[in-house]
């Protein structure tokens, strides 16, 4: 899960002994989307020049183009541990792309990969008509925070940065932090050695348009979407109330980066 330098090596490895054990438990669209329109699953396998994966898109129930976020999963982690991410952000409105990053733990491989995902499913004819390319935001947790950023760097048209609980790794995502030029959000958990002891924060720094919230009490994978008893056991215990937070504050964050934009007539006020 970790991406950290030498004194992370530990921690990395211990991370793959239980990434291996991941659970794949996931949570259904809001309670209020009606059945027939809820969120639809789909997945497809794409092969870019960074690397070929599988990718889940979740799609919202309406007809109109929708706003994209993609979604990037953590350090030997799989695109499930994000799937709940993708159900609950398909339920309020957005096109959901959430892959299987190509690269184990090369993340200048993987922010490539989310950039050419992008660029994939923004232009190809097959999801003209249900994405609206003007509107896009990149979310990550952990080490696919540190690979989003990197994505989000290489992406002037991008809306928005949402960092999950990010890590950096040998100063990586602090020298690209000040190309981004979207709006940044960034939750962090209280600094543990999943975290590589918050080591995010000369990233969070450098971001030009950053805005942080700390979360008390919460742990790294309360913003894994589901996490599983093995994480747990290296991470501290995740609960609902704690992930809710993390849930709450992105969403809020994406609604409000990615709402329509208003038309020239409304702008002016004329009928």
């Amino acid at each position: 899960m970790r991406a950290g330098g030498r004194k992370t090596l530990a921690a990395v490895a211990a991370a793959a002994a239980w990434a291996a054990l991941a659970g794949c438990a996931s949570t259904g669209a809001r309670a209020d989307e009606p059945a027939a329109k809820g969120p639809v699953v789909e997945t497809i396998r794409v092969k870019l020049p960074a690397g070929g994966a599988k990718v889940d898109l979740y799609w919202p129930g309406s007809d109109s183009p929708a706003p994209l976020v993609i979604v990037a999963h953590g350090f030997s982690r799989h695109r499930r541990h994000m799937s709940g991410w993708g159900q609950h952000l398909a339920g309020e409105g957005f096109a959901v792309a959430v892959p299987d990053l190509p690269a184990w733990s090369d993340q200048a491989r993987n922010g490539r990969f989310l950039s050419e995902l992008r660029a994939y499913l923004c232009a190809g004819e097959a999801w003209r008509r249900r994405i609206d390319p003007s509107r896009v935001g990149l979310v990550g947790f952990s080490a696919g925070g540190l690979a989003s950023l990197l994505s989000a760097a290489d992406g002037p048209d991008l809306a928005i940065w949402v960092g999950l609980d990010p890590v950096d790794r040998n100063g990586l995502g602090t020298r690209a932090a000040p190309q981004v030029k979207c709006r940044a959000v960034v939750l962090t958990a209280e600094p543990s050695s999943c975290n590589a002891h918050g080591n995010a924060r000369a990233l969070i720094a450098a971001l030009p348009h950053c805005e942080r919230f700390a979360i008390p009490g919460t742990v790294h994978v309360d913003a894994e979407w589901p996490t599983d008893r093995m994480a747990e056991a290296f991470c501290g215990r995740s609960t609902e109330e704690k992930r809710g937070e993390f849930r709450r504050r992105a969403t809020a964050a994406l609604l409000e980066a990615l709402a329509e934009r208003p038309t020239a007539q409304a702008e002016v006020g004329t009928p």
